[in-house]
């Protein structure tokens, strides 16, 4: 998967964990609140595992909301996987 699709991928998890918890909190549904944990479980899975250089493999941090040009490691461009 290329670092452009794992960001959408973070973020999506991301938006939909804000609504689940909002919804869990609003309603105080538990089903909703373990659903909200589930997929805070899986965002941090999927970003250790996926939201890696392209180049070294070192994992690239939480700057998920602009994209960044360079690792922070190796120096090389993102950009150009």
């Amino acid at each position: 998967m290329k670092l452009q699709q794992t960001r959408k991928l973070l973020l999506a998890l991301l938006i939909v964990l804000a609504l689940s918890l909002l919804l869990a909190a609003l309603l105080g549904s538990l089903l909703l609140g373990l659903l909200a944990v589930a997929l805070l479980l899986a965002f941090i899975a999927c970003a250790f595992s996926r939201w890696r250089c392209p180049h070294c493999g070192e994992f690239l941090g939480w700057n998920l909301g602009k994209g960044i040009p360079f690792c922070p490691y190796c120096h090389q461009r993102l950009d150009k996987e």
